[in-house]
């Protein structure tokens, strides 16, 4: 439909691979919003932001796998 916005929309796909940021995520254990680092998994055209393994909550030091990513604001490094 529209071709050149999916284009766009890879270019930026592309950019954000492999990058992780600081962002904004919700603990479902103790319902708190934690600062986390968040990394890109591509699937398809539409990348996903997903949680990097192996972190914890600051307030109840339960596992944040299952948060869920709540905003993409942050700086990007590498």
């Amino acid at each position: 439909m529209y071709p050149s916005m999916r284009r766009s929309e890879s270019k930026m796909a592309n950019a954000l691979e492999n990058k992780t940021l600081r962002a904004p995520v919700y603990c479902p254990l103790c319902t708190h919003t934690v600062e986390a680092e968040v990394v890109a998994v591509q699937a398809g055209w539409n990348p996903k932001r997903k949680v990097a393994s192996g972190q914890r909550c600051r307030r109840c030091s339960s596992s944040l796998d299952a948060a869920y990513v709540l905003d993409l604001t942050g700086n990007l490094y590498q």
